[in-house]
């Protein structure tokens, strides 16, 4: 029998095969065709349809008999030409989802002193071998096929510092692979490795950090590992690394920075931008490129160019690891940044080698989903890939004490994985943070099980970055947008949309309604993405002076602090993080896009100044109403001549006060207010008042707030 690349074929659904025959392949034509696994079974296939193409004839075929998944079987065609039958979307299919979905918690390597078990789900594959270094040693094994397509062996040696790849045989082919389930690689994910957590040290836990009863309660730091040490300023002795984020008492000029600042600042989580193993850096010269690192190429392996050692499969656990104690021991909860919405490249995803077609949503086209503009979409509804998202947060949250996860264009994630991962993440800590951004991207499944913003109300626990909050209040972000301004930037008919923003968008009535909890909204005006707030203000207030300029600037940070909801800031925007006008800098140098510590100091007025509004949320109640019936029933709102005052009357027993009023003013005119009764202003254009000013008078200068309380 004859092997032959012209005739394709694809198993797409139980009792059915397509061949796809190219017209140059005697002209197209098959009169029969049968199935053989080349041992001892064949059985004819019955044409049941055919399609004409210009390049092609499709044949459908219908298999009268039961296939056994797994076995490797050719279609024969009448010339005598015989080619592997691909198991494609068959895969999508509910039935398969029923036979080989394994709710197992074993699956990856499992370390012993005396041996290590090895599983691997691969239900389409007809063969597995596992090649294991071990010191000078080589090993190659035979995994056995168990239920539910794992594929399993038990090697008994002492397997400590050994790594390993997987030979995975399946539709004709063998892939050399990682294991998706493996926690370490070897420099640019070479090699699988095998950790024995016993070598490593223990977590403090959480116990120095706030309990998060609601998101709200919580103030979230947006910086990259990379940034926040690449440049001289930083004061570390290390750069770019997850020891450099931990060193203590570093400085610029007198200047606390890094985790020291940190601290002072007084956020109470950092998000870290993407730690999982991506793609577009050398891990061995981490130096010549440069990458955010939305690129993923594994979930569940951390980025080795973060390490002292990328070629040191413990060195990346051990470090990251001590990364989360230490931010823990300062009382600093940490969240990651995971980007589950695709994969840097399908045909080279460890995912995509394991089980073709399974982990990546197509269109009813048969072509791959690409809704997040990277080139693929992870198929989140199929069983197996939620359960490998769920068991990625577990093993984040178990392993290495990590608080929370922002996820990467959400919206490409349904809404029923997203519950699990929050349910899960719930049960092993009460105080995690699930969220993301919610924006409908055009990914191959209904927008009724997206999870994007507006169907908030199907994901409890789940919260959202509200883009309406950042582009009313500052403006627009999209390039062609860089002179658009929002309310506290210039637009001044922007102040209805400026009170839907402080409620957090949860009101109907009067305002723009999109979450059905103040729980929900992200409320922020600068992350990693577009142009710095500072470099914004630079294009859309071109005519206003530098001292106008920064004062707006003052009048943002102000507005993500005092909303209903949850405040996120970018690290540096507190101290005019610039990045020379470029709105998209993922991989543009360090020089662009490191943390300039100078600028903290040249600015320390403004970081003094966000300090003191992070202390006032933190102290008063009334910035963190935790539902829409205690909002409508306590906020109010008055205009003023463009000017807005935002009245927050709330019983604070513990601070012994009724009302909170702050009042934004984005103009260029002083303004007076007299009011009844007396009120102890707090906080002014140039911070925090330490000993209070009673006054019926409040006197609100151009370009700021003033926050009071009675």
């Amino acid at each position: 029998m004859q092997n032959s690349d012209n005739i394709v074929a694809y198993m797409d659904d139980y009792g059915k095969v397509v061949a796809k025959v190219p017209r140059n392949f005697y002209q197209g034509k098959c009169d029969y065709f049968y199935i053989s696994d080349n041992v001892d079974f064949y059985h004819d296939c019955v044409i049941s349809q055919v399609e004409e193409n210009n390049d092609t004839i499709n044949y459908h075929l219908s298999i009268p008999c039961d296939l056994k998944i797994g076995t490797l079987y050719y279609l024969v065609d009448n010339h005598g030409i015989q080619t592997p039958i691909q198991y494609r979307f068959i895969v999508k299919t509910q039935q398969f989802d029923k036979e080989f979905y394994y709710d197992g918690n074993d699956l990856g390597p499992r370390y012993y002193s005396d041996h290590t078990d090895f599983a691997l789900w691969a239900p389409t594959a007809n063969k597995v071998v596992i090649e294991i270094e071990n010191g000078d040693n080589t090993y190659l094994y035979s995994l056995v096929r168990c239920e539910k397509g794992v594929y399993r062996i038990r090697v008994d040696k002492n397997l400590q510092y050994a790594t390993y790849v997987y030979y995975v045989s399946v539709n004709g082919v063998v892939n050399k692979t990682l294991d998706p389930y493996a926690i370490s690689a070897t420099s640019n994910g070479e090699r699988s490795a095998i950790i024995d957590w016993s070598l490593l040290e223990d977590k403090f836990g959480d116990k120095n950090c706030i309990e998060v009863k609601h998101y709200n309660d919580a103030i979230i730091y947006e910086c990259s590992v990379r940034d926040m040490t690449s440049l001289y300023s930083s004061g570390t002795n290390t750069s770019s690394l997850f020891i450099s984020m931990c060193e203590e008492k570093t400085s610029y000029n007198g200047y606390a920075t890094c985790l020291q600042y940190i601290k002072e600042l007084g956020v109470t989580h950092i998000q870290l931008m993407p730690v999982s193993d991506f793609a577009t850096v050398d891990e061995n010269h981490s130096k010549r490129m440069y990458n955010w690192g939305y690129d993923p190429v594994d979930y569940m392996v951390l980025e080795g160019s973060y390490s002292t050692d990328p070629n040191d499969p413990y060195a990346r656990v051990r470090e990251f690891l001590h990364l989360v104690n230490t931010y823990h021991k300062h009382g600093i909860r940490v969240n990651m940044d995971v980007v589950f919405n695709h994969m840097f490249d399908v045909n080279h995803s460890m995912l995509h080698k394991c089980v073709p077609y399974y982990y990546f949503r197509y269109n009813r086209q048969g072509y791959i989903s690409n809704g997040s503009y990277c080139g693929n979409d992870i198929d989140s509804c199929s069983l197996m890939t939620r359960k490998y998202l769920v068991d990625t947060v577990k093993m984040f949250m178990n392993c290495y004490g990590v608080d929370g996860f922002r996820f990467d264009l959400m919206g490409i994630i349904d809404v029923d994985t997203m519950n699990q991962i929050t349910k899960q993440a719930k049960l092993i800590n009460p105080n995690a943070m699930i969220y993301g951004e919610g924006w409908n991207m055009p990914t191959s499944i209904d927008d009724s099980i997206k999870s994007t913003s507006y169907n908030n109300f199907k994901l409890d626990g789940v919260a959202f970055f509200n883009d309406y909050f950042r582009d009313n209040t500052k403006g627009r972000t999209a390039d062609d947008c860089r002179y658009d301004q929002g309310y506290l930037s210039g637009n001044y008919g922007k102040i209805k949309e400026m009170k839907s923003a402080l409620i957090g968008n949860t009101l109907m009535e009067g305002y723009d309604y999109i979450y059905n909890n103040p729980n929900h909204s992200i409320n922020y005006v600068e992350c990693h993405d577009n142009q710095t707030s500072w470099d914004k203000l630079k294009d859309c207030c071109k005519d206003s002076v530098r001292e106008v300029r920064l004062a707006k600037h003052k009048l943002l940070l102000a507005s993500v602090m005092f909303a209903q909801g949850i405040p996120f800031i970018h690290s540096g925007q507190e101290f005019c993080r610039t990045k020379l006008q470029y709105s998209n800098t993922y991989n543009k140098p360090d020089t662009i896009n490191g943390m300039d510590w100078a600028r903290r100091c040249n600015y320390n007025q403004i970081v003094e100044y966000t300090k003191a509004c992070i202390a006032i949320r933190k102290q008063f109640e009334a910035f963190k109403l935790n539902d829409c019936e205690t909002i409508k029933k306590e906020v109010s709102f008055v205009e003023h001549d463009n000017v807005l005052e935002y009245i927050i009357r709330h019983d604070d027993q513990v601070n012994n006060i009724s009302e909170v009023k702050i009042i934004f003013n984005p103009t260029s005119v002083q303004k007076y207010f007299n009011y009844d009764d007396s009120y102890n202003i707090i906080l002014d254009e140039k911070g925090l008042i330490t000993n209070g000013l009673c006054s019926k008078v409040i006197v609100v200068d151009p370009y700021s707030c003033v926050v009071s309380i009675r």
